[in-house]
């Protein structure tokens, strides 16, 4: 039961996370490692995906226009610009794929950057940016 309230709590942080400028991924990672549900790990990440699925869902659908080329509303000009983007980010996609999965072991990277201390330093190395950036 302790460990219901502990995922029901994770998808709390997930949900006020999610709608604000931070990263949600990082704060579930740390509030896991606070909580520390005694589940197996082989759930928890598949926990920390099926969990935004709700948000990735909510972007879809709000935006279901603005994202599709072939959208009613849009004017033959920004469909032009939209499809040349499609195949821009098509292209960068297949490279980028690529070259991670020539270069990184998604083993090691998990290894290195899914801890606590590297989530937590870069949350607050990027919110000190995010303060310089806007209040120049």
């Amino acid at each position: 039961m302790l460990d219901v309230l502990k995922v029901i709590l994770l998808g709390i942080v997930e949900g006020i996370t999610e709608w604000l400028p931070v990263s949600s991924t990082g704060h579930l990672i740390l509030v896991g490692n606070v909580l520390k549900p005694g589940l197996s790990d082989a759930f928890m990440e598949m926990f920390n995906v099926v969990i935004q699925l709700g948000a990735i869902m909510a972007v879809v659908v709000l935006y279901f226009h603005k994202l599709n080329p072939f959208s009613p509303k849009k004017t033959p000009k920004t469909e032009a610009f939209d499809l040349d983007r499609v195949w821009i980010q098509s292209i960068d996609c297949l490279c980028t794929g690529r070259c991670s999965r020539d270069c990184f072991s998604t083993d090691i990277l998990d290894k290195i950057f899914y801890k606590p201390l590297p989530v937590a330093v870069m949350l607050i190395v990027y919110g000190v940016l995010f303060i310089i950036v806007e209040n120049p």
